[in-house]
């Protein structure tokens, strides 16, 4: 137990100092487009540094609680990443694919390592399935709302299915209704109409769903 722990406090430490050097990065906005300069500034935004070190000290709490470390490479890179698209995702509604593209063909990669490491493709073969089930949900989302679910969203769920659906496919729906549900809620309360930023509730419910899974 001390060891978890131990594991958990350096892991949010580490999460802390990414959300700093995140939120520093972003402050330039360099991430807009010539047509989102005249957007309004998104202020100072120092949430994205306790959301960092709470995701990623709650994972590797997961991970190291759980001794599920062959997944680390399943559930890092997006949970590391997840901070910086939610930040440009509530500013300007995309998704970059600078940053979801490599994010992808690690957690992918990751995926694959797991054939190797636990020696056999049960976990290849559950992430593959939650990426078909999310990526596809939100293909068809996408084609209903007639492109008020945005393609990076879709982009995004796939990731997500990957590396929840590594754990479970269960695990995968639970993630898509929590993210779906306080998408809704939050596009309620302050009272947003017509298309909004998925991906940070897409990601929240995401975590949830892992830090659910037994």
């Amino acid at each position: 137990m001390t060891t978890i722990l131990l594991i958990g406090l350096v892991a949010t430490a580490v999460g802390f100092v990414l959300g700093q050097w995140t939120r520093r990065t972003l402050a330039d906005l360099g991430y807009r487009t010539d047509e989102e300069q005249e957007l309004p500034p998104p202020g100072p935004r120092h949430w994205i540094t306790w959301t960092s070190a709470l995701a990623v000290g709650s994972i590797a709490t997961w991970i190291a609680g759980t001794n599920s470390w062959p997944l680390a490479p399943v559930l890092l890179p997006l949970t590391l990443a997840g901070p910086a698209l939610a930040a440009i995702d509530l500013d300007v509604m995309r998704l970059p694919n600078n940053i979801l593209g490599p994010v992808a063909i690690i957690t992918f990669t990751g995926l694959a390592s797991t054939i190797t490491t636990e020696g056999r493709p049960d976990t290849a073969l559950r992430g593959a399935g939650g990426a078909l089930i999310a990526g596809g949900a939100f293909w068809l989302l996408s084609l209903i709302t007639r492109g008020g679910i945005g393609f990076g969203d879709v982009k995004l769920a796939a990731v997500t299915g990957v590396s929840v659906g590594a754990i479970s496919l269960a695990a995968v729906w639970w993630a898509l209704l929590v993210g779906s549900l306080t998408a809704l809620i939050w596009a309620k309360v302050v009272r947003r109409s017509g298309p909004f930023p998925y991906g940070p509730w897409l990601m929240l419910g995401g975590c949830v769903a892992v830090l659910a899974a037994p």
